[in-house]
């Protein structure tokens, strides 16, 4: 494997936290302008769910290649809140229903995207596993959530130690989150 250097993410790496949000939440087709706008309204604040603040940039040869936005979920309720209405404002997307994904007493694993060309070199696992120190360090129990139609993404969860705790209903499907309970 390359050598990959793990970074706080800073403001000027919103257009790939925007990137990488839309990509792990598997939004391929939306329009460049869309996933800019979400850069510049929404990443480059430090009170919403996907800022700097709450991303891990791993680099290789100085290159961002993959990310991580993780947090404690103490923050979570203010952060979705500020985080939904800016989506609503600038994008006119709203989600009903939605269930909180975070909450209290948990470190949350919110969005992983590694790039194309990257993948399959254990970049992704590697910044899970960089997130999950940051949880247990908190000394919180770690959780995430996935989709049940992405078995490899499953088995790469359940290979670190995660197992399924409930359905979710996020963002207008159900997903399954799973916890880490076990704590190094």
């Amino acid at each position: 494997m390359e050598n990959i250097v793990f970074r706080q993410a800073t403001e000027a790496d919103s257009l790939f936290i925007s990137q990488g949000f839309h990509t792990a939440m598997l939004y391929d087709d939306t329009p460049e302008e869309r996933i800019r706008l979400f850069a510049e309204k929404i990443c480059r604040r430090d009170d919403v769910l996907y800022s700097a603040r709450n991303t891990i940039i791993a680099e290789i040869d100085g290159k961002p290649v993959g990310m991580i936005t993780s947090y404690d979920g103490k923050g979570y309720k203010a952060m979705r809140q500020t985080t939904m209405e800016l989506v609503r404002q600038h994008l006119g997307i709203e989600f009903p229903g939605m269930e909180d994904e975070a909450g209290e007493g948990e470190y949350y694993l919110d969005s992983l995207a590694v790039l194309p060309e990257c993948r399959g070199k254990g970049i992704g696992k590697s910044l899970m596993l960089e997130a999950i120190s940051r949880g247990h360090a908190l000394g919180l129990p770690v959780t995430l959530v996935v989709d049940p139609a992405n078995p490899r993404a499953q088995r790469l969860y359940a290979s670190l130690g995660f197992i399924p705790q409930r359905d979710i209903f996020i963002f207008g499907h159900n997903y399954l989150k799973m916890v880490m309970n076990v704590l190094p």
